[in-house]
């Protein structure tokens, strides 16, 4: 009838989470902008939010602390190719307004 739950290592949480919870539920309604780099940020920032929320998660439920930290690593591996996006279309944005060029 049940199933036993997964290890604490083998825990996937961000796949718990997605089957119960939708994103307004954790970062509230947000309407997309007609502006790359708005998204971009808006997007860092819920990101920074979710980090927040599984650091918190393993204080309050340490029995997932390794699974946990794993998920805390991946988010921030992808919060570094964000950071290089936004630093991406901010040059783009200089580069249209004539300011100085940078490369990507």
């Amino acid at each position: 009838m049940f199933k036993a739950p997964p290890s604490p290592d083998a825990y996937d949480t961000l796949q718990d989470t997605a089957g119960y919870a939708r994103p307004a539920d954790d970062f509230g309604e947000h309407v997309a902008a007609g502006d790359h780099l708005q998204n971009l940020l808006h997007l860092k920032k819920m990101l920074i939010d979710k980090r927040r929320f599984m650091a918190q998660d393993v204080i309050t439920y340490p029995v997932v602390y390794l699974a946990r930290a794993q998920d805390i690593a991946n988010l921030q591996n992808l919060m570094s190719a964000l950071d290089l996006a936004i630093a991406h279309e901010l040059s783009l944005k200089e580069t249209a307004a004539g300011g100085p060029a940078h490369e990507p």
